[in-house]
């Protein structure tokens, strides 16, 4: 049986509250923390202190070259609500490393900033420049915005206005004039980037442009033709609604900041 190098409890409550006791999973922001309302003396936590990489040797992402005070330490932590650590473990070849220490990283920044922003006027916090790429950003991802590209099936058709959000940003990309002063909000913009940029990789590989929607997977038609490959393309079909719900989990970090403006 391995031996697990798990985290202190005092080690959970700094990755919590680094992060204001709310999941680190980008767009996700669950609380974590509330008051057990039949007992005033306790609390109710529903989040993980989750390993980066993993507290045993038969754990994902495991890393034989740390030692066991850094696979306990609070540099290989990262707080999450009870789904996303299960989630992270669980599909861990999606989830790197990498990707993991990034997103805690702008978690805690993130955190930061809102930590500013509840203790002086938002206006002052941020630049003239940076509150107007923020307002543009978030008018085109705005919440029905993202609403619709997650409720969408991404079948035979996909409608335009779909992705209309999406091919903004890919027009913004590369001009400097739509990038933050702030490095938290760049940070932020840089992640939502990469997932829009990942779901065009994948929907491209199946799509053709019509000029009124986008020519998708139409299973009727693989059903017919090639029956047995079906199931191939629903798991494709799953996997391009999971890039979208990534592109909102993104999209929400930076409304959640306009929000509080």
């Amino acid at each position: 049986m391995s031996i697990r190098d798990n985290f202190t409890t005092k080690t959970k409550q700094i990755l919590s509250d680094r992060v204001g006791g709310r999941c680190s999973y980008p767009g996700c922001g669950q609380v974590t923390t509330g008051p057990n309302l039949h007992d005033p003396s306790k609390k109710i936590n529903t989040g993980e202190a989750a390993h980066i990489t993993a507290a045993a040797s038969n754990g994902p992402r495991y890393d034989s070259s740390l030692t066991s005070q850094q696979r306990s330490s609070i540099e290989n932590g990262i707080w999450m609500c009870e789904y996303h650590a299960g989630l992270i473990d669980t599909d861990f070849l999606t989830y790197s490393v990498e990707q993991l220490r990034t997103w805690k990283n702008i978690a805690e920044s993130n955190q930061s900033e809102l930590q500013k922003l509840s203790q002086q006027n938002g206006a002052k916090l941020y630049s003239h420049r940076d509150l107007k790429l923020l307002e543009t950003i978030t008018n085109i991802f705005n919440y029905q915005a993202l609403q619709a590209l997650v409720n969408e099936q991404f079948r035979a058709r996909v409608p335009h206005s779909v992705l209309n959000p999406l091919n903004q940003l890919e027009s913004m990309r590369g001009n400097p004039s739509y990038s933050f002063n702030n490095t938290t909000l760049e940070q932020l913009r840089l992640e939502l980037v990469a997932k829009v940029e990942n779901f065009w990789r994948f929907f491209s590989q199946q799509s053709a442009g019509t000029p009124e929607y986008y020519d998708y997977i139409d299973i009727s038609q693989i059903r017919l033709r090639s029956p047995d490959q079906v199931d191939r393309f629903y798991k494709i079909i799953e996997q391009t609604r999971h890039h979208a719900m990534e592109i909102k989990q993104a999209a929400m970090a930076l409304l959640d900041i306009q929000s509080r403006l």
